[in-house]
């Protein structure tokens, strides 16, 4: 054997070794988000967010894709001035196979999503949010949206110039209160407190004596000055032209910013406990319906537990002024204080209503009767009579 044969057989088995290691190499199980992996998934979300709400969330999501590789996340700005807009815009681009794979928006933008068949039944759903919240992402009990940010209504005082009231009638002896609107969404916790109801076994019930008494009781201190309509309310209690007033507790961030001295209670504790809040502008995370698939689930659900966390919603009331919607965040240290341990409260005891219920459609109805009453033109009798006629009339239509 000469030494030009060893060569080759050298160079032979040389080749072959490198061959079995490239082919080895190649055949390994590539890992997602990994380098020399597969390409991560990316995971659209749009929604309607703003100024440093709208960086927030570019910052919490940079945190969790750092946290999981294996995504992508991409966000676009879509406005809801009008509602409309959002869910026309939503509509034409899934109706062309695009579209995101999660919206982030409000529960009356969810429900209209909802019924142009946008959206999948919700991959992860807080279980930790207040009940109030996740009903009203709930349509025949599914649940569409997990609830992200809310807000609640609560009972101001100043702490300068007034003290805790034992009840609405001591309330209305302390000079009165001042609201920016007469409707079910500020006076709930009240109405409903003393027994008040728009709906008794499927029907409605506006002109029930109750409704009247209550409506006739808002008549009577509207009359002697001491329940005042001011649309600046915020701005009157904060110069100090009203003791009372009933805002939002998304309100508070703005009174402390101010240094406007001031104290809160639940609505409810006037009327013994017993009344239930309609809840503010509340936001949920929803996925869609054609991008939601077996392969993208997975994707989806990491995303969407990752903003459903305390952390997450408590950044995103740092830079807003929406209340988290997750109960672990008014057990942390920071939430001990402020407006948090009335607001928790408040949240815990609020109206839990379907985000197809039909109380939805009675609201703007018991809202126009309360104002036609307050503005003179009607009686408590008159105004429910006709309420009721348009009542039947707004259940009857699909």
């Amino acid at each position: 054997m000469t030494s030009q044969y060893f060569l080759r057989k050298t160079i032979t088995w040389g080749c072959i070794v490198a061959i079995l290691i490239v082919t080895i190499g190649c055949t390994r199980v590539p890992q997602t988000g990994q380098p020399g992996g597969s390409a991560p998934a990316v995971v659209e979300i749009w929604h309607s967010l703003q100024g440093a709400e709208a960086y927030a969330l570019q910052g919490q999501t940079e945190k969790i894709m750092k946290t999981n590789p294996e995504v992508i996340i991409k966000l676009k700005y879509v406005s809801d001035v009008p509602e409309k807009n959002f869910v026309d815009f939503s509509y034409q681009a899934q109706a062309g196979g695009e579209g995101p794979d999660i919206f982030i928006a409000s529960r009356e933008i969810i429900r209209q999503l909802y019924e142009q068949g946008a959206l999948a039944k919700t991959v992860y759903i807080d279980q930790k949010a207040f009940p109030a919240t996740l009903s009203a992402f709930q349509i025949g009990g599914v649940g569409y949206a997990s609830p992200w940010l809310t807000d609640v209504p609560l009972l101001y005082f100043r702490t300068d110039t007034a003290i805790v009231p034992a009840n609405l009638a001591d309330l209305f002896s302390k000079g009165g209160i001042s609201i920016a609107s007469p409707d079910t969404a500020t006076l709930s916790a009240w109405w409903n407190g003393q027994g008040g109801q728009m709906i008794k076994a499927g029907k409605p019930v506006l002109v029930d004596p109750i409704n009247a008494t209550f409506l006739t009781q808002l008549l009577t201190w509207r009359s002697a000055n001491s329940l005042r309509i001011d649309p600046s309310v915020l701005k009157t209690f904060a110069e100090g032209g009203t003791p009372y007033m009933i805002a939002g507790a998304s309100q508070a961030k703005v009174l402390t910013q101010q240094n406007i001295p001031w104290g809160s209670i639940p609505l409810a504790e006037l009327v013994g406990g017993q009344g239930h809040s309609l809840l503010g502008k509340t936001l949920g995370i929803a996925n869609s319906g054609i991008k939601t698939n077996e392969a993208m689930t997975p994707m989806i659900q990491i995303v969407e537990e990752a903003l459903s966390t305390p952390e997450v919603e408590g950044a995103m009331y740092q830079a807003g002024r929406l209340l988290p919607a997750n109960r672990g965040y008014y057990q942390r240290p920071e939430a001990q204080k402020g407006v948090f341990p009335q607001a928790n409260i408040a949240l815990a005891k609020a109206w839990a209503l379907e985000g197809n219920a039909p109380e939805w459609k009675l609201i703007p109805v018991q809202d126009k009767a309360w104002s036609n009453v307050l503005t003179g033109n009607f009686t408590p009798e008159d105004a429910l009579t006709g309420a009721q006629a348009a009542a039947v009339k707004a259940l009857a239509a699909k």
